[in-house]
């Protein structure tokens, strides 16, 4: 009789274990944007405009960590959201579309020549936060590189994603700090990424045009634009050449100086965030495209 129940007991503790261990891996697959500027949220929902992170262009290579309700939970470029699944085509193996740092989560990790517990261990990382190049995904495992360039798997659970930061050192002079005044525009302006567009608007609750939009977000920092984009132009600020601009410095689009039609807020890297269409409201562009490069007017500095 207590052989037999030690036997139960035995049972129910094994199970108890195997119900309590974690999920095997973090992620499941990759998928493939396949929509233009397919928006990447914090949560899964449209129903509110402060949940968008940024916009995706067509191809962006996601890694994906799971799937719910029509959305796939996925990280891109070390950042995790979601993204409909009607705007994504999901793969559980892909390799070479995919670059981006991680972190080993502990020691003893092993880098494996495939895929799978069973394979040849390439390489055991003994040290904790050991840093690699994620190249690539198979269901539950990334294939990884390391500084030496040597390639393999690792579970997708020993990984934690490694995201960039910014320097903290202090500004060393008045154009790096203006740099980050402007820096500082550009991210109250991001908040208002996917609000609508809205002719003639100039708030949150109404929408914006480029120009509503521009004053909208300078007038936060106390800095007061006329109201449309061509005399904003011709009478606020300081004019900047091209190859010197700022984040924070207005960007102004027509068929010359004396016809400005449209204006934005560069934001660094090439991109502009601007109030675009009543098609796409809010949102980022590229500047080098060949739109806006033909229809470049110039640029103004008013932080």
């Amino acid at each position: 009789m207590k052989s037999k129940w030690i036997r139960t007991a035995a049972g129910i503790l094994l199970a108890a274990l195997l119900t309590a261990t974690p999920a095997f891996a973090d992620t499941i697959g990759g998928a493939t944007v396949t929509g233009s500027n397919v928006r990447l949220r914090s949560s899964p929902t449209t129903e509110t405009y402060d949940n968008i992170i940024t916009e995706m262009d067509k191809g962006t290579f996601l890694l994906v960590e799971g799937r719910e309700d029509g959305w796939y939970k996925v990280v891109l470029n070390g950042t995790e959201g979601y993204v409909s699944a009607d705007f994504a085509s999901f793969s559980e193996y892909a390799e070479g579309a995919y670059r981006f740092e991680s972190e080993t989560s502990g020691t003893e990790v092993n880098v494996r020549a495939d895929a799978t517990t069973a394979s040849a261990v390439v390489k055991n990382l003994k040290k904790s936060a050991t840093v690699l190049t994620v190249t690539g995904v198979k269901c539950q495992w990334l294939r990884v590189m390391d500084a030496q360039g040597d390639t393999g798997y690792i579970r997708s659970d020993l990984m934690h994603y490694k995201r960039g930061e910014k320097s903290s050192a202090a500004p060393q002079d008045a154009a790096a700090a203006a740099g980050s005044e402007g820096e500082q525009l550009v991210q109250t302006a991001l908040k208002y990424k996917g609000y609508g567009y809205h002719w003639g608007g100039s708030s949150p609750s109404t929408g914006f045009d480029c120009s509503g939009f521009a004053n909208y977000v300078c007038a936060q920092f106390d800095v007061d634009l006329h109201r449309t984009a061509q005399d904003v132009y011709s009478n606020d600020g300081t004019a900047v050449s091209r190859d010197a601009l700022q984040p924070g410095d207005l960007l102004f689009f027509g068929y010359g100086p004396y016809c400005v039609t449209h204006m934005g807020i560069y934001a660094g890297d090439g991109q502009m965030i601007h109030a675009s269409t009543s098609a796409t409201g809010v949102i980022l562009s590229d500047i080098n495209s060949d739109y806006y490069t033909r229809m470049y007017v110039g640029a103004k500095r008013v932080v």
